[in-house]
């Protein structure tokens, strides 16, 4: 009867580190899965307080354009820049930054230290193309600064040659 229980015990001890692994795995690759999805080229609005946090712009008149890079096809993250464009004012601005999938979560570490963190987003299909909606968080105190509404673009390359077609005159920052 003693042996039958340590079998029994064994039995229920390795069920529920075989449990506890594939939980933590799952998790690891729904991130990785969020990663692949974003990996590409996102252009659309962003709208609240984050063109204010960054650029000290009192308007919500920019278009925004997005580029993740993801490091390898089962990384969680990557690389990136962003290029926000000002209708009224023509100004362009471009930032470099790293990213991540962590727990369900986006943080984008820009290269000036501006840090947010992407939450509550939605990567979905709609016909042929992918739509990523959501919310800026400020990493620091966890405030909202903006919610998101992006479309992933096929191409970087014409789209940006024709941005810089219609901005040649106007200086970059």
């Amino acid at each position: 009867m003693k042996r039958t229980y340590n079998y029994f015990a064994m039995i229920v001890l390795a069920m529920l580190t075989a449990v506890s692994f594939t939980s933590c795995d799952s998790e690891e690759m729904e991130d990785i899965d969020q990663a692949y999805d974003m990996n590409g080229i996102w252009q659309g609005t962003i709208n609240g307080n984050y063109y204010y946090d960054r650029y000290a712009s009192t308007n919500n008149d920019w278009d925004t354009e997005i580029q993740f890079v993801q490091e390898g096809n089962f990384a969680n993250g990557g690389y990136g820049i962003e290029v926000d464009y000002s209708r009224n004012s023509h100004r362009i601005s471009r930032s470099s930054f790293t990213w991540e999938v962590r727990h369900g979560k986006i943080l984008l570490d820009y290269e000036d230290g501006y840090r947010v963190i992407i939450r509550d987003y939605e990567l979905y299909s709609v016909g042929s193309g992918m739509r990523f909606r959501g919310y800026f968080d400020d990493y620091y105190n966890g405030d909202e600064l903006a919610s998101f509404n992006l479309v992933k673009v096929s191409d970087w390359t014409d789209y940006s040659k024709q941005y810089k077609a219609d901005f040649s005159d106007i200086e970059e920052e």
